[in-house]
């Protein structure tokens, strides 16, 4: 009977020591290939077995190659999320030959017998795919690939808060942002793969065991570039909660040299290495671009913004305003803070109008510094002594209280 070692794996690998085994290994790159494969079809039929004997794996010489294969297959493959955070190896005494995996599955997707819950995965799947299908009525048919990346970045910002708590079961995968609304660095770049991948764009995955952290690499013009949606989405600073109605962009589309300047490390992408993107006007863009009528709008530092294309020629200011958390109501209609007011801007009269002011509900030492609007309500943050207050206010089919 073989050895059973027991191997737990996430973004940050560990490695366990094992005997020095007298053996060679003649696996080849192409056999990590197919056993990936193969481990892949495993879990998409439910099995929980993977038979390695005929690929001369050897515990010594291949066990951290297999366990990146692992990690990869549970990390970075879309619609596993079902998959469990360990596997078992059984390994032939004296040779340390791997004879088979033992896969395990998420407890959330195993019933009490044992057995996998298929009926619970599949439902699971259907919701999923819901979300991804509402996510991608998001593109249109006229856009760049520019264009889709950054509209799928800026969707699962504002629809996803990050967690890393152990309570959140789904947040290292993409049911944690399409079903929960909440995940980490795993379940957002899972769920950003995924959306890119049904809009025709390549992606691959980075992850950096030093940072304990993992983003996105994407293909756009024959060109690789880094996109980090969780550092895109912040938290407020006081009270480490999701900001309402802000999106940033200081990590979309850049290049490997500008992420390791901004505080990435630990990691290697060398083909990112264009640097057309790294200063590009949205960087400093703070709230989600608007695709309207063959049109982007966004809050630019001299206001709201029209573009006809978001990589390419200028902007059109719209409305010379001083303002922040740029929110949509409807196609024409956006909400915006200036001063200590929230704003409607209506695109198609190109006028702005008072909506909703906190000096009639609160004291001058109160600031207004953040809006979301879901559900026919608008969401507020109000700032004092480094606490905030939420609160929020219906309105009619206008958007007004």
């Amino acid at each position: 009977m073989g050895n059973i070692k027991k191997i737990l794996y996430g973004v940050s690998l560990i490695i366990f020591i094992i005997a020095n085994y007298n053996s060679a290994s003649a696996a080849t790159r192409k056999d990590f290939a197919e056993i990936k494969s193969s481990i892949i079809t495993a879990y998409k039929n439910y099995q929980n077995v993977v038979n390695l004997e005929k690929y001369n794996i050897y515990e010594k010489t291949d066990g951290d190659l297999l366990k990146q294969v692992m990690t990869e297959v549970v990390n970075e493959t879309p619609y596993l999320f079902y998959a469990g955070q360990e596997y078992t190896k059984e390994i032939m005494p004296v040779t340390s030959l791997v004879k088979k995996i033992i896969l395990s599955y998420s407890k959330e997707y195993t019933k009490t017998d044992g057995s996998v819950d298929t009926d619970k995965i599949k439902e699971t799947r259907r919701k999923i795919n819901a979300a991804v299908n509402k996510a991608l009525k998001n593109i249109n048919d006229g856009m760049s690939d520019v264009e889709k990346a950054m509209v799928l970045h800026d969707y699962i910002i504002y629809n996803t808060s990050y967690t890393n708590s152990r309570s959140d079961k789904n947040r290292v995968n993409e049911a944690g942002v399409f079903i929960d609304n909440k995940a980490n660095c795993q379940g957002y770049s899972v769920a950003y793969g995924i959306l890119l991948k049904k809009a025709g764009i390549n992606v691959r995955y980075i992850v950096s065991e030093e940072m304990g952290h993992m983003w996105n690499l994407v293909r756009i013009d024959n060109a690789w570039y880094n996109v980090d949606v969780t550092w895109d989405d912040p938290v407020d600073t006081y009270s480490g909660n999701d900001q309402y109605g802000c999106v940033m962009h200081n990590y979309f589309l850049g290049s490997t040299s500008s992420f390791k300047a901004g505080g990435h490390y630990g990691f290697s992408a060398k083909q990112a290495s264009s640097v057309k993107y790294d200063k590009m006007y949205w960087k400093d863009v703070s709230g989600s671009f608007y695709y309207q009528n063959g049109r982007w709008l966004y809050m630019g530092d001299k206001g709201i913004t029209e573009r006809k294309r978001l990589a390419s020629g200028t902007g059109k200011v719209l409305l010379n305003v001083t303002g922040r958390a740029f929110v949509r109501f409807n196609g024409n209609k956006y909400y915006f803070i200036a001063g200590n007011s929230i704003y409607m801007y209506d695109r198609k009269k190109e006028k702005q109008d008072p909506v909703w002011r906190a000096g009639n509900y609160y004291n001058s030492s109160y600031y207004l510094s953040q809006i979301m609007y879901s559900g026919g309500r608008v969401y507020y943050r109000v700032l004092k002594n480094r606490k905030y207050t939420t609160g929020s206010f219906s309105v009619n089919n206008r958007g007004f209280p």
